[in-house]
């Protein structure tokens, strides 16, 4: 059982790769000394991946100076909507606080580094998955809900900063490059076979194969549905606050952001997907990746302890 919330026992058929996605975390950093502290419990080989998985962690998070915008879907130029979906609608204003996003999606590397250290069975482990491609350990780790939460929130004990998942608010305003109406989190707002995803496979790639953002995000349109941290509501954008919207207070199902572009190649960033009533649901395609709030990229310590 996961240490920080219970996650009951996963469920790993072979044949449900297309239900994982990327998870984000979100937090405030603090200096080395603080997380050399927290992680002298740890000896050996351990204590220098774990120190590593941190530092890493840092260098990947990518700034995004807080505004605001018109969330949801509020059509293109011809004034009709782009999608069939009521959820994401009417689209509403969101102003955001600055916060930092990390640029790729968490890889088996650091989150087998995770359940190994915190002594939990390894994600996507089954007879039938370790020897597939997708789970070698530069490709994005397949984890339930509960463990993306779980992952966060032991990086936040280590380093006593309040890490977490993005908010949906977040992960669309980082997609959409603060804000802009566009379709799809590429480099160019366009999606193309061949440059922005591969259609001829069956699994998603490590991520940052294709061309980020501008911003610097990978993988927002495509490769592995992303986990974020708001409950879903079929009418939430009917009543959401402006301001740093977190979701509805409870629910039985979480937001989910993205969807893998080898089979849905239209992934669009206003989009939005619910998960199973089971959080502890345990998939191929579903990641995440890691928030920072209210720091400055260039404020971010890389210092260690001497």
């Amino acid at each position: 059982m996961d240490k920080y919330l219970g996650s009951g026992t996963p469920f790993t058929p072979r044949n449900v790769l297309s239900l994982l996605s990327p998870i984000i975390i979100c937090g405030l950093l603090l200096s080395g000394c603080d997380i050399e502290n927290n992680i002298d419990k740890l000896t050996g080989e351990q204590d220098k991946q774990v120190h590593a998985l941190i530092e890493r962690t840092k260098a990947h998070m990518v700034f995004v100076e807080g505004g605001s915008f018109m969330m949801g879907d509020g059509g293109g130029d011809d004034g009709l909507p782009w999608t069939r979906f009521t959820d994401n609608k009417p689209a509403h204003k969101v102003t955001l606080t600055s916060y930092s996003m990390g640029a790729y999606e968490v890889n088996y590397a650091d989150f087998d580094l995770y359940t190994t250290v915190n002594e939990q069975p390894k994600t996507m482990w089954t007879k039938w998955d370790r020897d597939e491609v997708w789970r070698a350990p530069e490709f994005p780790a397949g984890v339930s809900w509960y463990g993306a939460k779980n992952y966060c929130l032991w990086l936040a004990k280590l380093t006593e900063l309040p890490f977490d998942l993005p908010t949906e608010a977040q992960w669309e305003f980082a997609a959409r490059n603060r804000g802009e109406n566009i379709l799809f989190a590429t480099d160019n707002g366009q999606i193309n076979e061949g440059r922005n995803y591969e259609l001829n496979t069956d699994y998603a790639e490590p991520s940052g194969t294709y061309p980020p953002n501008p911003l610097g995000f990978y993988d927002l349109s495509g490769n592995m549905i992303e986990w974020v941290n708001d409950w879903w509501a079929e009418d939430y954008y009917r009543h959401s606050p402006e301001h740093n919207p977190t979701g509805p207070s409870k629910g039985t199902k979480k937001v989910m952001r993205g969807e893998p572009s080898w089979s849905h190649p239209a992934v669009v960033t206003c989009i939005r997907a619910k998960s199973p009533m089971n959080l502890a649901l345990l998939t191929g395609i579903w990641a995440f990746a890691v928030c920072l709030t209210k720091r400055r990229h260039s404020q971010i310590s890389h210092s260690t302890c001497k």
